[in-house]
């Protein structure tokens, strides 16, 4: 398969389990360090604590505002990467890249909505959205190397240079 973005030619391979879990734990680890500063900063950590000790789980309101929070610092982490090479930080660092079962970069709204939002709002369903995460990684260990989410979105994750 061709990079057909690229004037040269490349041969496009898929991204190794290895590399694609690797870009996950690092934008994980950038990725959480922020929302905990945030949330102590804001005072929702100190929230956060107290209503799990007591056992009461978060309101509708709050569990909002905190996959909101989330979302949003995603974006602004990632959301350039995302738009103009079909890359997080992560998967940058990597050497990967998401593009579609042709080789070519997707467009960003389609990236984001399927790929990340709509696998991120499903997991907030009590439950059957814990199961669909993990069964949408697991996924992985299939043949052709891809998750729920790039059957979804169409696309597929391959090393770049």
């Amino acid at each position: 398969m061709t990079d057909k973005n690229n004037m040269t030619e490349q041969t496009t391979t898929i991204a190794g389990r290895g590399s694609r879990v690797g870009a996950v734990l690092i934008d994980s680890i950038i990725l959480i360090p922020l929302l905990i500063g945030i949330a102590m900063v804001t005072g929702f950590w100190d929230h956060l604590i107290s209503s799990a000790a007591n056992g009461i789980p978060l309101s509708f309101n709050a569990n909002l505002i905190a996959f909101l929070v989330g979302q949003s610092l995603f974006l602004l982490l990632n959301g350039v990467f995302l738009a103009n090479h079909g890359q997080t930080i992560g998967k940058r660092i990597m050497k990967v890249k998401i593009v579609d079962m042709e080789g070519k970069q997707v467009g960003f709204l389609k990236l984001y909505s399927l790929r990340y939002l709509a696998f991120s709002l499903i997991t907030q369903i009590p439950v059957a959205g814990g199961l669909l995460a993990l069964v949408n990684v697991l996924f992985i260990f299939g043949k052709p190397r891809r998750c729920l989410h790039d059957f979804l979105t169409g696309t597929q994750v391959v090393v770049h240079g």
